[in-house]
C-alpha cells in the first residue's frame, strides 16, 4: 500500500472544501493505505477547538465525526503549520498559541519537507 501526505488548505469558510480532504484520507485508510494531513493556510483554522463540530457539508458525515475516525480509528498524524498559525493570529511569534487547539501537532517547514520525501503520493486540496 501506499503512504499518502494529503495537504488541506481550506477552512471552515467552505465546509465541502474543509471536509472533502478528511473524506478522501478515511477512503485510502480504509483501503489500507497510510494517510498524513498537513493543514496549510484557512486549514489552520480547522484544529482549533470547536471547529469541527460545526462543519458539516450537505449530505457528508460532520468534519468531527471523520476527525475522530481519522485519529481514533486510525491513528492518521495531522499536522499544523506554524507559519500559518502564527500568520492567522492563532499563535504568537513565540509559538504559544493564542487560541485552544483541538487536535494536531504544530510543525515548521523542515518537517513539512520530510513529509514531502517520504510521501508516495501527495493530494492538495
Amino acid at each position: 500500500m501506499a503512504k499518502y501526505l494529503i495537504i488541506v488548505n481550506s477552512g471552515p469558510e467552505d465546509v465541502n472544501r474543509a471536509t472533502v480532504p478528511f473524506l478522501a484520507g478515511k477512503s485510502l485508510v480504509e483501503k489500507g493505505n497510510e494517510v498524513t494531513f498537513w493543514l496549510f493556510n484557512q486549514g489552520a483554522y480547522l484544529a482549533v477547538q470547536g471547529c469541527a463540530e460545526n462543519i458539516q457539508a450537505p449530505g457528508l458525515s460532520s468534519l468531527e465525526d471523520i476527525l475522530l475516525f481519522l485519529t481514533v480509528s486510525y491513528k492518521c498524524p495531522i499536522y499544523i503549520g506554524i507559519s500559518c498559525t502564527i500568520g492567522r493570529g492563532l499563535m504568537d511569534v513565540h509559538n504559544k498559541p493564542m487560541v485552544e487547539f483541538a487536535f494536531g501537532e504544530f510543525a515548521n517547514t523542515e518537517k513539512f519537507g520530510e513529509l514531502l520525501v517520504e510521501a508516495d503520493k501527495i493530494i492538495n486540496f
